[in-house]
């Protein structure tokens, strides 16, 4: 047989030519996905400048003269509804993030009967799509005398995100080392202390994490105030959105004026919110 002739390894330019090339294919396939998400969003603000009525003419075109009183008008109406869906989303985020995170830690540290069966339990519940429990919640809230009420929401929106916070805040808990936790109760440290004076400091990261996810579901809800709420007075700025929908450019201005509340929590908790993401995708 004859001996097998080594292949000749590609020359430092060609490597660098096809560094380059992967990395150009790279860039562009990233500056397509990128351009792709900015579109509606530049479409978006462009239309909250223009006059509504020039919206049906001249669909692409950009403001000659920026309107700068649909935002104005928009601030107007939806400063209420906005307040409302922030003070919703607080308590409900607060109340979420305390009761999870005492329950995250049981399922965690604390040793007692069925606490595997209850913690798979949650996993059901995690595993249940949202939209199938919206009739019975509605009919719950009805029964309770809850609708037509901040309070109700707030008390929903508690019991839908446990299930996903608890999850996420058990696998972190877990990860934390048993160590630090035998000191303490060798100091005479309590449960309940060792939480607030431990394990939640520890996991700042995540619980940010949980608080942000929670506050985009919370914000960016429609179809539940939609079935909760009556009274006008008590709209939340999603229903507001849709009911303003005469003037495009209104409305427009509307959604951009609604979403400053998320990008302020994304500017401030970006770098926890990555953290925690990827903190927790570790050690799960």
């Amino acid at each position: 047989m004859k001996a097998a002739i080594p292949r000749a390894r590609p020359g430092p330019r060609r490597e660098r030519i096809r560094a380059w090339g992967r990395g150009a294919a790279s860039v562009g396939v990233l500056g397509v996905i990128l351009a792709l998400s900015l579109a509606p969003v530049t479409l978006m603000i462009v239309w909250s400048l223009r006059d509504g009525a020039s919206i049906l003419f001249e669909f692409w075109a950009l403001p000659r003269w920026p309107r700068w009183s649909n935002y104005g008008a928009a601030l107007g109406v939806l400063l209420g509804p906005m307040t409302r869906t922030l003070y919703v989303a607080g308590v409900s985020i607060l109340a979420t993030t305390v009761f999870s995170c005492l329950a995250a830690y049981a399922f965690a540290r604390l040793k007692f009967f069925g606490k595997e069966t209850l913690f798979y339990g949650v996993l059901f519940v995690l595993l249940v799509p949202s939209v199938l429990t919206l009739t019975p919640s509605f009919v719950l809230a009805v029964g309770l005398g809850l609708r037509n009420t901040l309070e109700g929401l707030i008390l929903f929106y508690v019991g839908g995100s446990q299930a996903f916070s608890i999850f996420l805040l058990r696998a972190f808990f877990q990860s934390q080392p048993e160590e630090i936790f035998e000191a303490a109760r060798l100091d005479g440290a309590s449960e309940a202390r060792m939480v607030w004076s431990i394990a939640a400091p520890l996991a700042t990261s995540i619980l940010i994490t949980v608080g942000i996810m929670n506050f985009l579901t919370i914000y960016n809800d429609f179809i539940w105030p939609l079935l909760m709420l009556i009274s006008r007075d008590l709209y939340t700025v999603n229903i507001v959105l849709q009911a303003t929908g005469g003037d495009r450019a209104r409305m427009m201005a509307g959604y951009v004026v609604a979403s400053i509340p998320l990008l302020i929590v994304f500017v401030y908790g970006m770098d926890y919110y990555i953290d925690g993401l990827a903190t927790n995708a570790l050690r799960a």
